[in-house]
């Protein structure tokens, strides 16, 4: 059979920019939950009858719910700081006050309110016998746990509200503990607060009665410093000492003033009489009156003396009298004078006196002032204690005023906003949910099983896994006849080698005319005339594929030679020629010449040359006459077929797959593993043999088209229009 010239189809580039490796084929994982549609259905319907079971087992449970709120803004009834200060809530604060409903103290607190640790409900104990008479601390904690198992807390969205939501065996009790729960949450703020004020009020009253002792300690001090040192104040700013010092310096600097004075005055008076003045001139420095008044007169008797004189002579007894009488006047003057010079002297000697005097008072006063001063720094440092110790005793004092005024003010955090209704419907088990759970687990489920049931599956069933697994191109898919739409109920009309000759309208035959086909325009290094046909392990359907393959070839109008390679099994001599008395064997050991060995075939044109059942030859590729019986047949036909046996049991099907134009490797469907093919390939490339493509067979009609593959062969639904059973 000549081959035609060809070229390899065009090849479409894949786009660089696509991972191919990382799509997902849906058709194809459509495909096989299609094909396992069975375990689905399993796996659903267990799902559902456990959900159906649990349902029906599961005890009712009734769900209350209330609500409260944080205060945003807290009523103050008085203008004063309280203990525990009311803050504006932010969303920490809520998601804090969430944890605070779910703490196990407030839990407690409500198990003890409500007796909940004998209620068997919550302590499966207290079923077994009468309540204990003394506290149950691990029935207690039981009953915690178990309202806890049953509380939700959350915060509704992003405000300050906050539903708590119990769910209990009977509508009455999840009501009433959801209540309880936020009453004691909301009463329990208020006490909190309450009993921060009075622990408050009586520290604060320990800690005055501390605080007035030691300021009445510390003003004693001061007192009886004071006192010892004669540190008086007579003002804010200065001391008894420094009035005292500030006195006699003003009163020292007046009498040295005076004395001054007084001294002056002594020197001119007695400097006037040293130089023989008669004192007319000490009048107006001593300002005397009498001298004044003397003076007086003596200026009026001088007046009559010289008018006298004028009128009268030397002895007249009126000038006499006038002259007397100044006389007398002047005698006055000087006898004034001199009493005021003694009196002068007496006010110059008091006034030093006096200056003295005040000096050395002065000087004392300046030394107690001195000594004062630095007691004063002593004094300093105790009134400055003091003062600290009445100020700590008055901030305290004042505080406690304060928190003795809000005393009984406490007001909560937060406030209910609505309280927990008695449920009229158990709120699970949910049938929707459960129904929901049974779909979800029965679809998981399965799709599991799917899963791990394809990862069990080493077989190849399509033309794309052999390609990206094998690296071969599929020839042709050869169906199992029992599982095609005409003879699944009726039955094979023929053993499946006949099909192709007796059914050759069918879809069946025209798979191996496809393979004939495929084989006559596959690519090889040299004409295709000798085609070995062999398979990874045994059962993958070689004598059926290389008889069919005969027969469609021979069918048209090709002389085609089927030579029976197998030497252990001789599957192809048993089925078309037992009877023979000639062989393959025959022909080697020159016993018999081929036209003598070969056999035609009944329903065909095609040739087959046998061995004979008989024989005992172990292996061909021993006999060197074999390769000469090859290169003689390939030109004496058309297409010569060679029935091998597997490559990993027998290593006569490599050698003699090397004497072969091509190799045809069968895989069968969903069976032959991927691990032995590749191993089986490996062997038949280190002899360098010429593999042509693989071929699917034995493939499930009913189930590729539930699985939805295509190979580009004949089993899809839409084919069947083209051929006849």
């Amino acid at each position: 059979m000549d081959r035609m010239a060809r070229r390899p189809p065009p090849r479409r580039n894949p786009d660089p920019q696509v991972d191919r490796g990382a799509l997902i084929d849906l058709r194809h994982v459509g495909a096989i939950l299609r094909r396992r549609w069975m375990v689905l259905c399993a796996a659903m319907v267990a799902a559902v009858v456990i959900a159906a079971a649990a349902y029906l087992a599961a005890e009712p449970r009734y769900l209350a719910t209330a609500q409260v709120a944080l205060e945003r803004t807290a009523e103050k009834v008085i203008n004063v700081d309280s203990v525990v200060p009311t803050v504006d809530p932010d969303s920490a604060a809520v998601d804090t006050e969430v944890e605070a409903l779910r703490s196990p103290e407030l839990i407690g607190r409500v198990v003890d309110r409500l007796h909940l640790d004998r209620d068997p409900a919550f302590n499966e104990a207290a079923a077994d016998g009468p309540a204990p008479r003394q506290p149950d601390p691990i029935g207690r904690q039981r009953a915690i746990s178990t309202l806890l198992s049953g509380l939700t807390v959350k915060r509704d969205g992003l405000s300050y509200a906050i539903s708590v939501s119990f769910e209990g065996r009977t509508p009455v009790q999840a009501a009433e503990v959801a209540n309880t729960l936020v009453e004691d949450y909301v009463a329990g703020q208020a006490g909190s607060k309450a009993q921060a004020t009075g622990r408050a009020r009586d520290f604060l009253e320990k800690r005055l009665t501390q605080l007035r002792a030691q300021v009445l300690s510390a003003e004693r001090e001061v007192a009886d410093y004071r006192a010892a040192h004669n540190l008086f104040a007579v003002s804010d700013a200065s001391t008894a000492t420094q009035q005292e010092l500030s006195g006699l310096s003003t009163q020292l600097a007046e009498a040295r003033a005076e004395n001054a004075a007084a001294q002056a005055r002594l020197s001119a008076a007695r400097e006037q009489l040293r130089r023989g003045r008669s004192g007319e001139e000490l009048g107006d420095s001593l300002d005397s009156p009498v001298v004044s008044q003397l003076r007086a007169q003596r200026a009026e008797a001088a007046r009559e003396v010289a008018a006298l004189e004028k009128r009268y002579g030397p002895r007249h007894p009126e000038l006499i009298r006038a002259q007397n009488q100044l006389r007398t006047a002047d005698e006055q003057i000087a006898a004034e004078v001199k009493r005021i010079v003694a009196n002068a002297s007496i006010q110059a000697r008091i006034a030093n006196q006096r200056a003295a005097s005040l000096a050395g008072s002065v000087a004392q006063s300046q030394g107690k002032l001195a000594s004062d001063n630095e007691a004063s720094v002593r004094l300093g440092e105790l009134e400055r204690n003091a003062e600290s110790a009445r100020t700590l005793y008055q901030a305290f004092l004042d505080r406690y005023r304060q928190t003795v005024a809000q005393s009984g003010l406490e007001q909560s955090d937060s406030y209910i906003v609505s309280r927990a209704r008695v449920p009229g419907a158990p709120s699970s088990p949910n049938a929707l949910i459960y129904a929901a759970m049974a779909v979800v687990g029965g679809l998981g489920v399965g799709v599991l099983l799917v899963v791990l049931l394809q990862l069990l599956e080493h077989g190849l069933e399509t033309s794309d896994a052999i390609e990206a697994t094998l690296g071969l191109p599929t020839l042709a898919a050869i169906p199992d006849a029992a599982t095609m739409p005409g003879y699944r109920k009726a039955g094979l009309p023929a053993p499946p080698a006949e099909l192709p000759v007796k059914r050759p309208q069918s879809a069946y035959a025209e798979a191996f005319r496809t393979l004939r086909t495929s084989i006559q325009f596959a690519e090889a290094a040299r004409p295709v005339r000798v085609v070995a046909i062999t398979s990874a392990v045994p059962g993958e359907g070689k004598t059926t594929t290389a008889m069919g393959l005969a027969r469609a070839a021979a069918a048209a109008g090709g002389k085609v030679l089927l030579i029976d390679a197998d030497a252990r099994r001789r599957a192809s001599s048993r089925q078309f020629a037992e009877g023979a008395a000639l062989g393959l064997d025959d022909v080697l050991s020159g016993t018999a010449t081929l036209e003598q060995a070969i056999v035609k075939d009944g329903l065909s044109d095609a040739w087959l040359l046998p061995q004979r059942l008989d024989s005992k030859g172990l292996g061909l590729a021993e006999n060197p006459r074999f390769a000469e019986l090859i290169e003689q047949v390939r030109e004496r036909y058309d297409l010569v077929l060679l029935d091998m046996p597997p490559v990993l049991p027998v290593d006569d099907a490599r050698v003699i797959a090397s004497m072969a134009d091509g190799v045809v490797f069968l895989v069968r469907w969903r069976r032959t593993p991927a691990k032995a093919a590749s191993v089986a390939l490996r062997r038949l490339y280190d002899v360098h043999a010429e593999v042509l493509g693989a071929v699917l067979t034995l493939v499930d009609v009913r189930e590729e088209e539930r699985g939805g593959y295509a190979h580009g062969g004949t089993s899809l639904r839409a084919y069947r229009p083209y051929y006849a059973d």
